[in-house]
């Protein structure tokens, strides 16, 4: 057996399948320093629970390293300045602690919950129903790029009341605001990316415009003029509002396009599941567990960072200050201390919905009952359209493509399906 320090996540194969990585790390080492990209691994689930909670000692507030930056981000930004782009920080929106995050937390919570998210499946199941009816009646279909794809940016642009005859261009500044992080990034694409981000801006500020003098039942305007019954807590500001909604447009998007390929593939590998789905009496309740054994066992954000603000010690390990440490909520998720045989597919496990998926304490992803509905609809869909569902391809030639600090998602998903001759009615 290789000794454990043969692995890091600096080795694209570990990257490509971190799980036997991760299963030697909370057996031998669960809070491990990588000295391959010089960070603090938590891997069991008990410690990435108790780091996420403990936000005093391990931040979520960090900037963007200028050596992860494009060398000609400096120039971009200036020049795009002057054009009107505003500058956004991470910390503009909610990659911060304390009395800030809170406030900015709870006003816009009240977009979020779940009468609002509720009011809003039917608009998803039309989205998911007109994506399908594209591709039904064929015998063969990518599900990442035909399905998975465009439901999630078609929801949120209909959901915070966006222009949806532009939603190439809003998912392209969506897409924009994640790869202008990168050093390799030429002038060219740095300010093709600026500009992609500034056209998305403009879009977000009519909308908050129009909504200000008439609101909506969109999220847009929930948001613009969410207000505390507390005394002298304060409105958003704008730049608050800039920040929280392109946010909320590009972390809603990605992540949850990742969570609809996954339950499709699930749908397409696990013989049996499907009809079982589709046939079931309370399908809407064996949805509800399908959907979190998806977030679960795939776990689409498989990890994020935090920064220690103080030497701390963790698993019986010294911290020190200032470190770079990587909560490993899918490693959380295959942790058999937490759930029993946890590298098998099972709906039927008990306490699905402790996993940590969508992150845990005060940073829990404030759209995680967007997600849910979203993967929910696009799997139902699906589960009551076809008879059958399998993958065009053998499993070991699907693209995975993985990053350390974010996203695990698969490229494509080619399957053979066959439509029911009379689909049940969603």
């Amino acid at each position: 057996m290789q000794p454990l320090s043969s692995y890091t996540f600096r080795d694209p194969k570990v990257l490509q399948n971190p799980y036997p990585y991760y299963e030697r790390l909370r057996t031998e080492d669960p809070v491990h320093f990588d000295e391959g990209v010089q960070t603090w691994l938590v891997t069991r689930y008990e410690d990435v629970v108790a780091a996420a909670r403990n936000t005093e000692a391990f931040s979520d507030e960090m900037r963007v390293s200028k050596a992860v930056l494009s060398p000609y981000q400096d120039e971009v930004d200036e020049q795009m300045q002057r054009e009107g782009l505003v500058l956004i920080d991470p910390s503009d929106s909610f990659k911060l602690d304390g009395e800030l995050h809170a406030r900015r937390r709870k006003l816009v919570s009240q977009a979020f919950t779940g009468p609002t998210v509720a009011a809003m499946e039917q608009r998803i199941e039309a989205i998911c129903r007109e994506k399908a009816a594209a591709f039904l009646d064929r015998s063969q279909a990518d599900m990442v790029r035909e399905y998975a794809m465009p439901i999630p940016i078609l929801v949120i642009c209909d959901a915070l009341g966006l222009p949806m005859d532009r939603v190439d261009e809003i998912s392209r500044g969506a897409d924009s605001m994640v790869a202008k992080v990168g050093a390799g990034a030429t002038r060219e694409q740095a300010y093709q990316h600026a500009r992609n981000l500034l056209q998305l801006q403009r879009f977000v500020q009519q909308a908050v415009e129009e909504r200000r003098r008439k609101p909506g039942p969109d999220l847009i305007s929930q948001i613009v003029h969410a207000r505390s019954d507390e005394p002298g807590v304060p409105p958003l500001t704008d730049l608050e509002v800039m920040a929280i909604s392109t946010v909320a447009i590009a972390g809603g998007v990605d992540t949850t396009r990742n969570g609809i390929a996954f339950a499709i593939h699930a749908l397409a590998t696990q013989p049996g599941l499907l009809a079982r789905l589709r046939d079931s009496e309370q399908q809407d309740k064996d949805l509800a567990r399908f959907v979190n054994e998806v977030l679960r066992f795939y776990s689409p954000v498989p990890q994020l960072p935090r920064i220690t603000t103080a030497e701390t010690v963790l698993g019986g390990k010294t911290i020190p200050k200032g470190a770079f440490v990587m909560l490993c909520w899918a490693s959380g998720n295959r942790d058999p201390q937490r759930f029993a045989d946890p590298d098998t597919f099972d709906i039927d496990r008990p306490s699905l919905n402790l996993h940590v998926a969508f992150g845990n304490g005060i940073h829990y992803c404030l759209g995680a009952l967007l997600a849910r509905q979203e993967i929910k609809c696009a799997a139902r869909e699906i589960i009551n359209s076809v008879e059958s569902l399998e993958l065009a391809v053998p499993e070991d030639q699907l693209d995975l493509t993985s990053s350390m600090i974010i996203l695990r998602s698969l490229t494509r998903l080619p399957v053979r399906l066959r439509r029911r001759a009379s689909a049940r009615s969603s």
